[in-house]
Formats: C-alpha cells, structure tokens, sequence
C-alpha cells in the first residue's frame, strides 16, 4: 500500500485508461501497460505520468515492475475468445497474450512479491471450450484461490455488454466474509458460469469462491438523455440515406419501427448491420439499450442511432462522446479527434462503473485486508501448486512464451 493510504495497482492491457477510472481514487497506478499507440495517446492525455510503458507484454520483465502493488488488473485481448470471432481461444496470437502476463505473475510470485490480487475481465466466450479450466489451473500455479462474476453493464449504464471478471485472491487470505457458500439465484452467475464451474477438476473446485457482490438498485441513465442533438463529429443522415437504412431493415424491425411512426410515440433506439444468409440486413431496437459497442472495422461494428419524433424518422452514427457516455465515461474525459480512434477508445475498453462497483464492493475490502498483514504468500514449495504449474508451464510453452 502507498504511504498516501492509497492501494496501488498495476494495469496490464490498459487501453486508454478505463479500468484505471473505475477503480478510482482509493488506488493508485504504479504501472500501466498497451502495444497500441493510439491508445497510450488518449490514456496519457488523461492521466499524465510517467507510468505508461508503450511495450508488448512479452517483452516486459518482472524486475520492471514497481514493488508493493495489491491489484494486477488485465483486460486482456478478447478477438480469439468472442463468440463474434473465429473462437480460436486462448492459444491463439492475440488472447493468447495471456500467457506472458502470467509468466510475470508467475515471477513476481517466485519473488514473493505477486499482488495479492488479480483481476482478469474478458468476455463470455471466455468460458466456453477448454480455455478455461487452464486459466484456473494457471491462477493455482501461482497460490491463488479464485471465482468468476459475469457483469452485464445494462445494470449500470444503457448498453447491452456482458463480460467476466476473473477475481483471483492469495490462498492466504482469509475470504469467508465475501464468498457466498454457492451460487444463488444472482444476474452475477449465469448457466454457463455455472456449467462451467461443474467441468472443473475437483481440486480446482476446492479453491473456486463464489464472490458476493451486491446487484445495484438504481436504474442508469437512460439512452434517449446520452443522445446529443447537434454532434460535433457525426451529422445527421439525409431523408435518402435514412430510407436506404430502413430498406435494409429485416421484416420484424421494420414492423417494429413502424408501429412506433404510426403511434407518434417519440423513440430512441439503436440500429446495427448483421450479415443474414449471405445478406447484410439492418435490425433496431427500441429497448433503450445499446447494442454492445465493438471496435470499428468497418460500417458493420459501428451503431446507428435512430429518432423516432414529430419529424418523421432520423439516423445518423453514434458519436464517439454518446459512445464515451454508453461506457459510463464521464464527459470531461478527453477522446481523439479522428472518429475511428475514439470509436476504438470506447468499443474496446471495460464499462467504467461496472469496475466501480466490482471495486468498491469486493476488491478494495479484500486489498486492505490483504495490506493489514492477513496475507503471507504460499511459496511454490507447495505439492498441489507445483503439479498445476507443470502443466501451466507446458501451456506457456506451447503458446511460445515460455522463459
């Protein structure tokens, strides 16, 4: 813990910072990592300092890392995992990046100085296939004991953005006071977290926690207060423009559309292109959820915002700040001027509020307690731990990290 009370962190994959606004004011970074270079652009323009170190993750060494921090957090890269991909998973080139950010827990625990907690956030196809059970045994490796919450950020803000939270914690501290015995009925543990828990080996069973984390009581913001009438970066589509969109809606969306015009029910909803039996339709909804944001690779990935009102029907693209405000990213947060840059800022980042939340009501409580000295690290003389990391160790190889 810093002298200043506040707990430090290390940020790995930090995109452009949002994790580290989430967490807040009670943690400090010590160290902040990413390979893209826009992306350290915007996170430097938003937090100043020396700590952001523009480097691919392989090539970072453990004495690299500044001593004492209690979080690793790691969003790490989510393409061969999202079942929007080609679910290559965690073997992969992108996600798995995984690997070397373990090889650095994995040293910093041979020091004895790994953080008492790590936190990995990815999406849900994370915990489909086999992947999974190896990123567990891969925490047990290193004297962790573990569990999973699945977030959706429509309880905190007005998109539709499920991901996983890995929580990882030292085998040493004492977790009673905020695991539950098993799952209950919560948002938080959905069938396939479920599922996935019963294909785990008995021994990792024994070391996964069911993290209690409260369900928030207040509604977010709604989608129609984020739209912004006169957009500096967008403009509003013509009348033609606009109809070739509702051309390309799907029967069931143009049915949709049509009742709200005839009702002069006034309306915001979100338009987004999909490819249908080889065709690319357009499909809107009216729930007041975003569709979940996703980086721009093209007219596809990029949502469409539709008005419904007095004036017929109007679209144009989301804006990069209505796309900041559907990550919970407060206003005065400074994004690129290139469209495609702040879209990628946003559609590539974790919902800030929803690490708000995962921090103020588990990982804060349980790194102060690991700081009051309730914590000592189980080194790797350990029977148990030295089998998992055999095979972890086997893993990173076979990724082509191993070092």
């Amino acid at each position: 813990m810093e002298g200043s009370g506040k707990l430090g962190f290390y940020e790995f994959f930090a995109g452009v910072g949002l994790a580290r606004e989430g967490l807040g004011p009670a943690w400090k970074c010590l160290w902040a990592n990413d390979i893209e270079a826009r992306k350290r652009d915007v996170y430097i323009a938003n937090f100043p300092g020396e700590e952001f170190v523009l480097d691919d993750i392989a090539k970072v060494k453990a004495d690299d890392l500044p001593k004492e921090a209690s979080l690793a957090w790691a969003s790490f890269p989510c393409q061969d995992l999202s079942l929007a991909g080609w679910r290559r998973g965690m073997s992969a080139e992108r996600s798995g990046t995984f690997w070397p950010f373990w090889r650095l827990m994995r040293d910093l625990y041979d020091a004895g100085r790994r953080p008492p907690i790590i936190v990995l956030e990815n999406v849900v196809g994370l915990l489909y296939g086999h992947d999974f059970v190896g990123l567990c045994e891969a925490l047990a490796a290193i004297g962790m004991k573990f569990g999973a919450v699945v977030i959706d950020a429509r309880h905190f803000v007005a998109q539709s953005r499920p991901r996983v939270f890995v929580v990882a914690v030292d085998l040493s501290v004492e977790t009673a006071g905020f695991s539950l015995g098993g799952p209950i009925q919560s948002p938080w543990f959905p069938k396939v977290l479920l599922s996935v828990y019963e294909r785990l080996p008995a021994d990792l069973k024994a070391l996964w926690r069911w993290w209690k984390v409260p369900v928030p009581a207040s509604s977010p913001r709604p989608l129609s207060s984020i739209i912004e009438e006169k957009p500096s970066s967008v403009e509003w589509n013509s009348d033609a423009q606009t109809d070739y969109l509702v051309g390309m809606m799907s029967p069931a969306s143009r049915e949709r559309l049509n009742r709200l015009v005839e009702s002069g029910t006034p309306a915001v909803g979100m338009l987004y292109r999909r490819m249908r039996n080889g065709k690319q339709t357009a499909e809107v909804r009216f729930d007041g959820l975003a569709g979940c944001l996703r980086t721009p690779r093209g007219g596809s990935s990029r949502q469409t915002v539709v008005v419904v009102g007095p004036d017929g029907i109007r679209s144009r693209l989301l804006s990069p700040r209505e796309a900041a405000r559907l990550m919970g990213v407060d206003d005065g947060f400074r994004l690129p001027e290139r469209y495609n840059d702040a879209y990628l800022a946003m559609g590539d980042a974790v919902a800030v509020p929803v690490v708000r939340w995962l921090s103020e009501s588990l990982l804060q409580p349980l790194a102060r307690l690991s700081a009051e000295g309730s914590s000592r690290t189980i080194k790797p003389g350990n029977t148990r731990i030295g089998v998992h990391r055999h095979r972890t160790e086997e893993r990173l190889a076979d990724w082509g990290g191993g070092q």
